[in-house]
């Protein structure tokens, strides 16, 4: 007689998302703060989220006739800063986030690749905006919750009125505020957790039985961008019969115990405690679950299948969730 579990994953997904920047200031020129709107979701194929905003720049009041004429600048990644992040100069489609230390800027040549606003002389109006565009690409592996992805600023700014020239760099000058989405994936991994024929095991020789036989061992795969859920349930209260059997006839049962998350349950003690779990990553994590026989095929009633039902829900969770998450594995 053939003796198996089935299981069935269950993964939902929710959340919803916003998009903000706050911009800094330089001695020789002050940018307002933007705001955007937006979503990512970090398993959606086709989530890529693209914002394009408008930043205003301010030059600082003339002390003594000198005054910022001409600003040039582009963002500098910081270590933190996903390699999938783009920010592009609208009007140009020049790509203006760089490796540190970026480009030489050069205040007397056109280029695309950096944002270049020209003030005028003193009498010239003091605002200047300018458009840019965020790219980031789906697959980025991100935390869910509010995410801030900072970049930072290299400027040159050209002075007029016997001022000396400006550069240096602003750290954080633009952060990029994603709330990005709770979601994640959730499949069995491996070999059905299928025991195959047990009829002439005998309970009596279980525990010198190798874990070959009497043990099968697969893995539940999550991916998650935030902190997730586990609960499990059993349809026949950790007992295989087949189809027809009474679970109340002890030749037409067989036992087991299922070690998963750090609990192990039977019959004897069934009810399975729902585990709140640290965030696995879009890389995922296996967490190994393993079925042991507690009772052979010996004596009990011939039928070509016995099987009992595992439910895994696995559930994304607010950020921060009600429950301090764990390690799981």
């Amino acid at each position: 007689m053939k003796r198996g579990i089935s299981m069935l994953i269950l993964g939902l997904a929710a959340g919803a998302a916003s998009l903000t920047a706050h911009a800094v200031q330089a001695q020789c020129v002050i940018f307002d703060p933007v705001v955007l709107s937006g979503s990512f979701d970090p398993f959606n194929p086709s989530g890529t989220t693209v914002q394009t905003l408008t930043i205003t720049a301010r030059r600082p009041p003339a002390v003594g006739g000198k005054k910022t004429q001409e600003v040039d600048f582009i963002y500098l990644r910081r270590p933190d800063t996903p390699a999938s992040l783009a920010v592009v100069q609208t009007s140009t489609g020049g790509q203006i986030l760089e490796n540190p230390p970026g480009h030489v800027l050069d205040p007397n040549n056109t280029n695309p690749n950096e944002v270049e606003l020209n003030f005028g002389g003193v009498g010239q109006p003091d605002v200047k905006t300018f458009a840019v565009t965020i790219t980031v690409p789906s697959g980025a592996d991100l935390a869910a919750g509010t995410t801030d992805l900072f970049v930072d600023q290299k400027y040159y700014c050209k002075r007029t009125g016997g001022a000396a020239d400006e550069s240096g760099v602003v750290p954080n000058s633009l952060d990029i505020r994603i709330n990005v989405l709770s979601a994640l994936q959730a499949s069995f991994v491996g070999p059905a957790l299928d025991f195959g024929e047990i009829g002439a095991l005998t309970t009596a020789a279980l525990p010198s039985t190798p874990n070959s036989v009497k043990q099968r061992t697969g893995n539940v795969r999550v991916a998650s961008s935030g902190p997730y859920s586990v609960a499990l349930t059993s349809a026949n209260q950790f007992r295989m019969t087949y189809p027809g059997g009474n679970l109340a006839t002890a030749n037409q049962r067989i036992p087991y115990q299922l070690d998963f998350l750090g609990q192990t349950r039977s019959n004897a003690s069934p009810t399975f405690s729902t585990v709140t779990c640290q965030r696995a990553g879009l890389s995922g994590q296996y967490l190994a679950i393993t079925p042991t026989l507690l009772e052979g095929g010996a004596g009990k009633a011939p039928a070509p299948n016995y099987q009992d039902i595992l439910t895994v829900t696995v559930t994304p969770l607010a950020v921060p969730p009600a429950t301090t998450p764990v390690a799981c594995m």
